[in-house]
Formats: C-alpha cells, sequence, structure tokens
C-alpha cells in the first residue's frame, strides 16, 4: 500500500479554438450597429459563421448568433443598396427631361 499520490499530469489537452465563431458574433455585432453600408463586414460575418459552425462544434451558439445577426445586416445591406439606386434611378429620370434653355424667353 503506497502513501504517496500519484503525480498529475502536467499536459493538458489543447483547448479548442472559437475564433471563428467569436469573429462571426463581432462582425455580425457591427453589421446589426450600422456597419452593414460596408456590405463586406456582413459577408465576412456570414462567411465565418459558416466556417465555425462546421469546424468548432463546441462554440456552436456563438456560430448561430453571429450567422443570425450576419444575415440581417446582410438583408438590411442589400435594402439599403436597391432603395438607393431606384431612388437614384427615379430623381434621374424625373428630372432627366428638363432643360434649362427651354423656360428662357429672349427679350
Amino acid at each position: 500500500m503506497s502513501y504517496y499520490q500519484y503525480p498529475q499530469n502536467p499536459y493538458q489537452p489543447p483547448r479548442e479554438s472559437t475564433g471563428l465563431s467569436v469573429a462571426s458574433l463581432v462582425l455580425g455585432i457591427l453589421s446589426m450597429l450600422g456597419f452593414f453600408a460596408i456590405i463586406l463586414v456582413p459577408l465576412a460575418g456570414v462567411i465565418t459563421g459558416h466556417l465555425g459552425l462546421r469546424r468548432e462544434p463546441q462554440s456552436r451558439s456563438l456560430a448561430i448568433a453571429g450567422l443570425i445577426t450576419s444575415w440581417i445586416g446582410l438583408v438590411l445591406a442589400i435594402v439599403v443598396y436597391a432603395v438607393a439606386i431606384w431612388l437614384i434611378w427615379w430623381v434621374g429620370s424625373e428630372y432627366g427631361n428638363y432643360s434649362y434653355y427651354e423656360n428662357m424667353t429672349y427679350s
């Protein structure tokens, strides 16, 4: 019978990273705060969210939250760009036929 305890294993298994999921969540939050105008922010959030969902199963909830917020930011960006393009087109077609010289009277 031994009175000495066994030494603990000094080598711990390395922790799996959660970098992609956290990056997706951060980019999703940034896209919800108004950075959706730069369409690369929500697009990068969607890509890192899908990669994090596939590669990091232990941080699934972070990846899903990042995906949801990034997709919402991407939809907002598409809607804002569509409205801006429509507005520019409408203003151009409404006032494009107006000529300054048509209403001038020469005396």
